[in-house]
């Protein structure tokens, strides 16, 4: 019996040992479930819900991350280009020329009609292209400034002779351009007469050398051999030819081995030669009493 009893208190005393570990543990566990309850208390303020509403949460971190920012400047650049696109003030009002002597400021700004035109599609090469093609424009430039204003640059061609053809006389630079028809006969103009030409058009080209040979001609017979030409004029057999004062004809053709000529119709006139006629082309001229 003793040896009985003495197993069945050590099992009891076990038995409580255990159990009181377990109500420990129990214990410790709502220790710890209190003390966290306690720490979310004191770190919510009275008052306040616990339960963040998903809404603000989303709007703080669209904020925070820079989205709200790129929304705002979105919608504003959506605004502005809308208003580039449809706004009155971006529609060219005033266009200006400069640089022209010749042609009068509504004749160049005419060339290209730039008013009422939208400043931001409007094709420049396009526009200088075309106001090039008129035949006093040399060189052309466009200029844009917002948010309406244009401005045309040009440089002017000028004329140097005048060309009568078919009973007209048109204004011819330099380079044998045809610029356009003489509105008016001028003092000291020299003009050339045209016998194989019915009519001629702007931008048409008379043959260089023979303004070169006409203009040289008008110069240098009265200065060096005091013979002024009558009439100077072109035939496109003859090439270019002059009239004395005294009906004479003479024929320069071009304008290679000038001097030559030049020389060999001084010593006619020296020797005083009698000519109605003299044909200087060839390498031995010949001249009609």
């Amino acid at each position: 019996m003793g040896i009985a009893s003495g197993l069945r208190t050590f099992e009891a005393r076990r038995q409580f040992q255990a159990s009181l570990h377990a109500a420990q543990a129990s214990l410790h566990q709502l220790r710890s479930g209190a003390q966290a309850r306690n720490r979310r208390q004191r770190a919510t303020p009275a008052g306040a819900s616990q339960v963040q509403p998903g809404i603000r949460r989303a709007l703080l971190h669209w904020f925070v991350s820079g989205r709200m920012l790129s929304l705002g400047l979105f919608l504003a650049a959506t605004v502005a280009l809308f208003y580039i696109f449809i706004a009155p003030a971006f529609y060219i009002q005033t266009v200006a020329v400069e640089g022209n002597t010749i042609l009068e400021d509504h004749v160049v700004a005419g060339l290209v009609e730039l008013e009422s035109d939208w400043i931001w599609f409007i094709d420049k090469q396009q526009l200088i292209a075309q106001i090039k093609q008129n035949a006093y424009v040399e060189h052309a430039a466009l200029e844009l400034a917002l948010p309406n204003r244009a401005v045309i640059h040009v440089s002017e061609r000028r004329p140097e002779v005048r060309w009568q053809a078919g009973g007209t006389e048109y204004l011819v630079d330099g380079g044998g351009r045809v610029l356009d028809v003489a509105r008016a006969s001028e003092a000291g103009t020299l003009v050339i007469v045209d016998h194989s030409n019915p009519a001629l058009q702007p931008n048409q080209y008379i043959d260089p050398d023979a303004l070169k040979l006409a203009q040289s001609l008008a110069v240098r017979l009265p200065n060096e051999l005091r013979f002024p030409p009558q009439l100077i004029g072109w035939d496109v057999a003859l090439g270019i030819y002059i009239i004395s004062p005294y009906g004479q004809t003479i024929v320069f053709g071009r304008s290679e081995r000038l001097e030559s000529k030049l020389a060999i119709l001084n010593q006619l006139l020296v020797e005083d030669v009698r000519f109605s006629y003299l044909d200087l082309r060839p390498t031995y001229p010949y001249y009609r009493p």
